[in-house]
């Protein structure tokens, strides 16, 4: 039953759906994804949302090892709140603030879920590379808020960056 569980989750999570419409997204297509994902639960949790993931990443052209490399840095695939103090939560860190505008202009439903979090995260990733051209420099937006030339970046900034090899992504 498990097995058909998942298969029948993967079949319908990976139609594809295009990366278009007023919203660049496809409000319908993150709601399949979220259901789907809930009939799944038989997966250890940790492995049910990177599957998530993964079928989030497919449909909208994202390298799923990439988004799964930033989750492994900002939170280490545990859905917290922001460890500094701040506003950020959900596996890939999302800040309040990206949360809610995310949230209103993919037309979520469901208010602030893990899901939702890591819905909004991805589609923001997307929108990033689409601005700079680069997953490198969309990385260090989506940590920082903008991207700086590597010549201005912190010794911390440095460290998170230097994790990923950048040549894997960027060809």
């Amino acid at each position: 039953m498990k097995k058909l569980m998942l298969l029948l989750g993967v079949v319908l999570l990976t139609i594809p759906s295009p990366f278009a419409g007023k919203n660049n997204a496809s409000p319908k297509k993150n709601k399949l994804i979220v259901e789907k994902i809930s009939e799944t639960r038989e997966l250890a949790p940790g492995e049910a949302i990177k599957f998530m993931s993964d079928s989030i990443c497919r449909s909208l052209g994202i390298p799923s090892q990439l988004v799964r490399e930033i989750g492994q840095n900002e939170s280490g695939w545990q859905c917290i709140r922001s460890l500094s103090g701040g506003t950020d939560y959900g596996d890939l860190q999302v800040v309040e603030s990206t949360f809610n505008f995310w949230y209103d202009r993919l037309d979520l439903e469901g208010g602030k879920t893990r899901e939702n979090y890591l819905i909004v995260g991805i589609h923001y990733l997307k929108y990033l590379h689409t601005r700079y051209g680069s997953w490198e420099k969309a990385r260090f937006a989506y940590a920082r808020g903008h991207w700086r030339n590597k010549t201005t970046w912190t010794c911390l900034e440095e460290k998170f960056m230097n994790k990923i090899n950048w040549r894997k992504y960027d060809v």
